[in-house]
C-alpha cells in the first residue's frame, strides 16, 4: 500500500510539472504579430472610463467619427463617408444600408453587423 501512494506522489507531481510547463509554454509562445501571451497587460477596471468601456454596439445612426473607427475594418476615411451618408440621405433605415458606402462590401458588413445597431 505505500509502494502505491508513493507511486500516486511521483505520478501528481509529473502531472503538475506537465501542466506548469505547458503553462509556461503559452506564456512565451509569440502569438500573432509578434506579441507574447505574457506582454498583452489589460487595463485595470479602474483605469477604464466609462465612455471605454460601452463600445458595442454602435449605433451607426449617432455614432462619431471616432465611434465608427472602433469597428474592425473601419478607418477615418470610411467613418467620414458614414458620415456623409447620414448627413444626405438621412438616417440608415436597415444595417445593410451600410453597404452602399464605398469601401464598406459583404466581407466588411460580415465583420461588424453584430457590433452595430440604428
Amino acid at each position: 500500500m505505500r509502494g502505491e501512494t508513493k507511486q500516486i506522489k511521483i505520478l501528481a507531481a509529473i502531472g503538475l510539472a506537465l501542466i506548469a510547463a505547458v503553462f509556461i509554454a503559452f506564456a512565451v509562445m509569440p502569438l500573432r504579430g509578434g506579441q507574447r501571451f505574457a506582454t498583452q497587460a489589460r487595463p485595470a477596471v479602474e483605469d477604464v472610463s466609462e465612455q471605454e468601456v460601452k463600445l458595442y454596439p454602435v449605433n451607426i445612426n449617432t455614432a462619431t467619427a471616432a465611434e465608427l473607427q472602433t469597428l474592425p475594418g473601419i478607418g477615418e476615411k470610411t467613418a467620414q463617408k458614414i458620415i456623409a451618408y447620414r448627413k444626405t440621405y438621412g438616417n440608415f433605415k436597415t444595417a445593410e444600408e451600410l453597404m452602399q458606402i464605398d469601401g464598406i462590401g459583404e466581407k466588411t458588413y460580415a465583420q461588424i453587423k453584430d457590433l452595430i445597431c440604428l
